[in-house]
């Protein structure tokens, strides 16, 4: 490691030094028909030999302009200016040299006469608020994807899992031609589209479907890349197969084929894998903050419902997984783009086996105790999933959209499970042997019809919403368990044995209906009215059975339950928005009034209640120039408790943790705080990004435990106020052209005091992580990369009921990845992951680990094809890791997961172009 961190240092510093003897060039950019100076002038200096991007600098706010360490060479400058012709000149420049352009007279093209050519072959170009990159300025190997071209283009990062930055934020979509592909997975497109057949990558935030329609900002912004296809790419196909195999008994095959003709797409893929690859999705984990439930907001209701119900296809590392995945993509554009329809069908499974161990540390008011647990699952899940939408341009003022989504699914999991628990002595308390089976068929159907309107006052506008949402879930399972008890001298003196087949039905049906009317009071001022129905309804049905003489057929009535859960909702708001250029102000509120009904179908009891809720908002952004901008808002919504924490049923899958549900249990209402700054400067590629978040929680839906001497925990979920967490997030990156080199830097903070009852005393716990990253990238042009990263955080926890006990460790992270491409058409990639964790009294083993993984590459066939050699966890130190801190217990989680094997792969790019098989 020394070795290597002193070679990246020397090379850093021989490349500086080789730009010692540098040359420069400035000017003045004016207006020759007014005879003024050109402020804030874009100017862009190419290589000639390859007219690749070199460097670009603004004019300031005079006009003048300065470029300073170039290299010796052929270069040809452009100069640019909205609604003016591009100024194209070649210069040559040696060392030592400072040529002086003098003044630069650009001609507005209302003048210029029709046979006039303009060059524009501009690298970058920043119209309004979209960036534009010009794909052929940015040299990447042959047959590389657009993923590795975004990786060469300034203010992107894109990272080893296919996460995308840029300008600082989080790219959330990526559209190819202006359209989703399969889906809003960005890595579909970037990893399988080829970068020669994008034209143009444009950055920009997408405003919400709304805003767009009314044209009034509404303060929505989704960080969005569009890869703009060549025209002479969308007559033809292109795409690739890759086939890999190794020790042991590793594979790793895909396949991706693309048609255009016009605008009609046409795309199909499939994989194959047990290396982890389980299709095209994100590893991107959104759920960072480590909630087990999945949150929708219903802008109708002002609610969060919780569907308690996680991904099945959402793989995390944890077990050894194999992946088959297909898709196909349609979509057309016709009549004059009035008529807008894709679907995507895709096909997923996935088989996971795995095993792992468990430690968690229990703090109790007056005591500790510890529990050790092993287990061994297995688990195979299937999905089919059909999504689109059509949409309509009914005439120069209305429009109709409907989109739609399902899947129809199948999972089955066994797991077998063995646990000890000891109290603060170490000395027994229980054990117990475990396991279960369950098999479930899922399905969802989700519409939603958009009808709007605009009437011919400039702002009036009238949008009207119906949505369906529909999920059903019915499961079958078994539970074996045995546990014992331990008496204070250590012996066994009770056994429980527990033989049950589950019966578990659970369906939510949501019915929505919104109209949202706008009216312009004066130019930049607005009121936004809106009323909204709706009715959500979801049932669970719980059945089990005891083992009886060869059959499950004893019914256990405390474990049985029947239940309804019925929430309607009747909301009306208002708004004021002012929309300016330079800022947008938007307050107002709903009010809902909500009919809740519980029924207990087995005991045929029921009851109601009414709330009335205010549901406020504030939104607020500033923007002081292009890409700088201060934006703040507020909101209030209600969260929803789940149809499973207000069941009145026990449920023991675990029977050492038994949860019971609570029917008295109320909502919980959120005021979520957010800040977010940015301050990035296009050509200097220096940005600023700052971001606080701040979410306290009123009535918050806690838990309840209570643990006997025996280990024995039974738990239900409980109302109580006071909880919050917060984030805190700053970074500055830049980017030093002359080493060719970008530099960053980021703190992170977050946290917040979490409330809960152990025993019936309230404990309060307040945790805590502080993080700091910096690191930087090198590269020259296609031919070398180096990247490096470290970062450092520090955990804290305590809790109120027992503040002996304090939880504190610190955790180091290493990275660096490097890329080499070699003589001969060799390619070399290597990266390593350093991982140091600090000990603590209860987790004191050695978790430490370096992955490191490698590949050489040969480029075959005029480059069409490459052959692959790669290791994976070439040290075999891999090991599956995580751990939490939650209210009153710190658990550490280890698990089976890919170690050391090697893959020899061969990959086939392929294309063909109609336009020029013609020719």
């Amino acid at each position: 490691m020394p070795k290597l961190i002193f070679l990246t240092i020397s090379l850093t510093f021989a490349l500086h030094c080789s730009f010692a003897q540098t040359a420069a060039v400035s000017g003045t950019v004016t207006d020759t028909a007014n005879q003024k100076k050109l402020q804030y002038a874009v100017i862009s200096l190419l290589q000639k030999s390859d007219s690749s991007l070199y460097k670009f600098t603004r004019a300031d706010k005079n006009g003048d302009f300065s470029l300073t360490g170039i290299k010796e060479g052929l270069f040809t400058i452009i100069i640019s200016y909205p609604s003016f012709a591009d100024y194209v000149d070649d210069v040559e420049l040696k060392p030592g040299t400072d040529i002086k352009l003098g003044n630069i007279n650009l001609i507005n093209k209302s003048v210029l006469l029709e046979e006039i050519v303009i060059r524009q072959n501009n690298a970058v170009r920043l119209k309004g608020d979209t960036l534009e990159y010009t794909a052929d300025s940015f040299k990447v190997r042959a047959n590389a994807n657009a993923e590795e071209l975004l990786k060469a283009m300034p203010g992107i990062q894109v990272d080893k899992n296919g996460k995308i930055i840029a300008q600082g934020q989080e790219v959330q979509k990526v559209l190819v031609d202006g359209e989703e592909f399969f889906s809003d997975d960005p890595t579909v497109a970037t990893r399988n589209i080829r970068a020669d057949a994008v034209d143009k990558v444009q950055v920009f935030d997408k405003k919400s479907d709304q805003a767009a329609f009314t044209g009034i900002d509404d303060g929505e912004k989704t960080k969005t890349i569009n890869l703009k296809l060549k025209e002479d790419k969308k007559n033809g196909y292109f795409g690739k197969v890759s086939a890999g195999g190794g020790l042991k008994d590793k594979f790793n095959n895909e396949a991706m084929v693309n048609f255009f003709k016009g605008k009609r797409k046409i795309a199909a893929f499939g994989t194959m894998s047990n290396t982890g690859q389980t299709g095209l999705n994100w590893q991107d984990n959104r759920q960072y903050l480590g909630t087990d439930e999945n949150f929708e907001y219903d802008e109708n209701s002002g609610f969060f419902y919780s569907f308690a119900q996680n991904d099945a296809f959402d793989f995390n590392g944890n077990g050894l997984p194999k992946a088959w995945t297909g898709g196909l993509h349609f979509s057309n554009k016709w009549d004059d783009n009035k008529h807008n329809f894709n679907a995507s069908y895709m096909y997923k499974k996935l088989d996971v086996a795995g095993d792992g161990e468990t430690k968690t540390q229990y703090i109790l008011p007056d005591t500790l105790y510890y529990m050790n647990q092993r287990n061994t699952n297995f688990s195979q899940r299937y999905r089919n999933t059909l999504s689109g939408k059509y949409e309509i341009q009914l005439d120069s003022s209305s429009s109709l959209k409907i989109v739609f989504s399902g899947y129809k699914g199948h999972t089955k999991s066994s797991n077998i499970f063995y646990s000890e628990a000891l109290n603060e002595d170490s000395d027994p308390v229980n054990t117990s042997h475990r396991t279960t089976s369950n098999a479930n068929d899922e399905a969802s159907m989700n519409t939603n019809i958009i009808y709007r309107k605009k009437f011919k006052k400039t702002g009036r506008t009238i949008t009207a919403t119906v949505e369906q949402k529909y999920t059903d879930n019915d499961s079958q399972g078994y539970l074996d368990a045995l546990n014992s008890y331990f008496g204070e001298t250590g012996e066994i003196f009770q056994n429980d044995t527990i033989d049950q087949r589950k019966y578990n039905h659970s369906k939510l049906f949501t019915f929505n209906g919104k109209v949202t009317y706008t009216e312009p009071v004066s130019k930049d001022n607005y009121i936004i009215f809106n009323y909204g129905l709706s009715n959500t309804t979801s049932s669970a049905d719980r059945t089990t059975y005891n083992y009886n003489n060869g059959k499950y057929d004893v019914l256990d009535t405390l474990l049985t339950n029947d239940y309804d859960f019925l929430v309607t909702t009747n909301a009306g708001g208002v708004a004021y928005r002012i929309a300016k250029k330079k800022y947008n102000f938007t307050i107002g509120s709903d009010l809902a009034s909500q009919t809740y009904k519980q029924k207990d179908n087995l005991k045929d009891s029921s009851f109601r209640y009414n709330r009335l809720n205010l549901f406020p908002k504030i939104n607020f952004f500033y923007n002081f120039k292009p890409q700088t901008r201060l934006s703040f808002n507020y909101n209030g919504s209600t969260q929803q408790p789940t149809i499973q924490q207000i069941q009145p049923v026990q449920e023991n899958n675990d029977p050492l943790n038994i949860f019971i549900g609570n029917p008295d249990l109320e909502p919980a209402f959120n005021h979520r705080f957010n800040v977010y700054f940015n301050d990035y400067k296009v050509l200097k590629q220096r940005g600023i990004f700052a971001n606080a978040s701040f979410n306290l929680t009123e009535n918050a839906i806690t838990t309840s435990n209570t643990v006997d001497k025996y280990g024995k925990r039974v738990y239900q979920s409980v109302n109580s106020s006071g909880t919050y967490n917060y984030s805190s997030y700053i970074s500055y990156n830049m980017e030093v052209p002359s080493i060719k080199t970008r530099f960053f830097a980021d703190i992170n903070t977050y946290g917040g005091k979490g409330i809960n009852f152990v025993n019936l005393e309230k404990n309060i716990t307040h945790n805590n992580t502080y993080a700091a990253g910096v690191g930087g990238y090198f590269s020259k042009e296609n031919k070398m990369g180096i990247n490096l990263r470290t970062n450092v955080s520090y955990n804290t926890s305590v809790s109120s009921i027992y503040e002996a006990i304090k939880t504190k460790y610190w955790v180091y992270t290493y990275n660096i990845d490097t890329y080499f491409a070699l003589p001969y058409k060799f390619d070399l990639s290597s990266d390593a992951d350093f991982n140091f964790r600090q000990k603590t009294n209860v987790f004191d083993q050695n978790r430490n680990t370096i992955i490191w993984n490698a590949s050489l590459s040969k480029r075959l066939f005029k480059e069409t094809c490459s052959l692959k050699f790669s290791i994976n966890d070439i040290l075999n130190q891999n090991i599956g890791f995580r751990r939490d801190i939650q209210s009153n217990f710190i658990t550490e989680n280890t698990y089976a997961t890919l170690r050391r094997f090697w893959l020899v792969s061969f990959t086939w790019n392929f294309s063909k172009n109609n336009a020029q098989a013609k020719n």
